[in-house]
């Protein structure tokens, strides 16, 4: 019989992965730190709201779907292995009493490539394409760097810095 499985590799299979979350969480808590608690940042997952239609269309096609599947005795209770390459979207904003500024949105799974969309001033002053792909955590902290360093994000900074102290000699 002919073996169409090619050469297994099984000692290095090349397949990186992401730590993006922990790098973005633990930039979220730097900008903190960074400016005594005037800005901060957020690094989360997106959620979305269901309108009553919506509800209403999901539930009835769960009503409809009568078909599950039967598995194999010897795949039951295993996890399906297809989720890794799902991305989720996560979203990075900075933000003080009054404003708040998304930056880029995150499409993650816990392999690489994994996928940033940037805020479109940003991404025009970095010249980067409307998806960006990373391909390593180094590519991430380097992108993560530039975005930070952008001028749109050093004067909203700026801004959200001075208009706190604006407000803070106002009450005084």
């Amino acid at each position: 019989m002919e073996d169409l499985w090619g050469n297994i590799d099984l000692e290095d299979n090349g397949v990186s992965d992401s730590n993006a979350i922990e790098i973005l969480r633990e930039q979220a808590r730097l900008l903190d730190k960074k400016t005594n608690g005037i800005i901060k940042a957020t690094f989360s997952k997106i959620d979305y709201k269901k309108t009553t239609p919506e509800i209403i269309s999901q539930t009835l096609l769960a009503l409809s779907e009568t078909k599950e599947e039967i598995v194999e005795s010897e795949l039951e209770g295993k996890k399906d292995l297809n989720s890794i390459y799902s991305f989720v979207k996560y979203k990075f904003e900075i933000f003080n009493d009054t404003y708040r500024f998304r930056i880029f949105i995150l499409n993650y799974r816990p392999v690489f490539p994994i996928e940033i969309d940037v805020d479109e001033g940003i991404k025009d002053e970095l010249n980067l394409s409307s998806t960006h792909r990373i391909n390593s955590d180094d590519e991430l902290r380097e992108l993560v760097t530039a975005i930070f360093s952008s001028t749109k994000v050093q004067m909203i900074i700026k801004r959200m810095y001075a208009q706190n102290n604006k407000a803070k000699n106002t009450n005084e």
